[in-house]
């Protein structure tokens, strides 16, 4: 099975894509399962040569190629969303992000999803059901992937991936054996688990909109409203395109 875990970022994808790998780990015992991280088209395609093994890629993209693959039911998708003033604050503090750079994720982040609930080619996951309905979510993905599971197996993935699991877990990616880790760009990330050094930070629903200036905000909801998402947006967006920028109004 090619599984493709292609979420916004930092809205769970990284748990989907670790749940995925425990749960193919746990319902196929006789066949090997691979995760990897990987942003090239190229090795979707190259994953559905026949294999002894199951994949799970990791990537917040979709070519042409890919979406024909997922329409087809050629692979299995998984696309995680959280609220995007939320997505935006967390990339902003976690990475630092450009405000153009930020916006231009969000907007990519947003097609994707609408090719997603255009084409029902892939299962939906809230952040809101993954903080607050875990054992749900991970049962219903593993529905989706029609994998049998039994609930022991359920309630250790739950534990292992729970909110408090996950955030000790990257507090000590630095600590972790040298061949496993991976430095890029001031990042500190695990190669197995895709967890960064303090991955897990807020972990709030709907703090967006508290921490973001007035001019992030109105950004964001005019790329809401341009992508066909309006109705996530506030409704106040700019009517004129002057310059504007994303900056954490408290943590700035």
């Amino acid at each position: 099975m090619l599984v493709v875990c292609d979420g916004m970022i930092r809205s769970g994808s990284t748990w989907s894509f670790n749940v995925v790998m425990k749960l193919l780990r746990s319902a196929d015992k006789s066949r090997r399962t691979f995760g990897l991280y990987d942003e090239n088209p190229a090795v979707l395609r190259a994953g559905l040569r026949p294999r002894s093994s199951h994949l799970v890629v990791k990537s917040h993209s979709l070519d042409g190629s890919a979406r024909d693959l997922c329409v087809s039911g050629a692979l299995k998708t998984i696309y995680t969303w959280r609220h995007p003033y939320d997505v935006v604050a967390s990339g902003l503090r976690m990475f630092h992000f450009s405000s153009d750079h930020a916006l231009h994720i969000l907007r990519e982040a947003l097609r994707v999803w609408a090719f997603h609930r255009a084409t029902k080619s892939a299962h939906i996951v809230a952040y809101e059901s993954i903080v607050t309905k875990p054992r749900v979510a991970i049962a219903e993905i593993g529905a989706y992937l029609g994998l049998k599971t039994s609930n022991v197996d359920l309630l250790r993935i739950a534990d292992e991936m729970s909110f408090e699991n996950v955030k000790r877990l990257s507090q000590h990616v630095e600590e972790l054996d040298p061949k496993r880790i991976i430095r890029d760009n001031g990042q500190v990330c695990d190669r197995e688990t895709h967890l960064h050094q303090n991955h897990v930070q807020d972990g709030r629903t709907g703090y967006g909109v508290r921490v973001l200036d007035e001019a992030c905000l109105d950004a964001i909801d005019e790329v809401l409203v341009e992508e066909g998402f309006g109705f996530l947006s506030r409704g106040r967006v700019r009517s004129c395109r002057e310059p504007m920028g994303c900056r954490l109004a408290e943590w700035a």
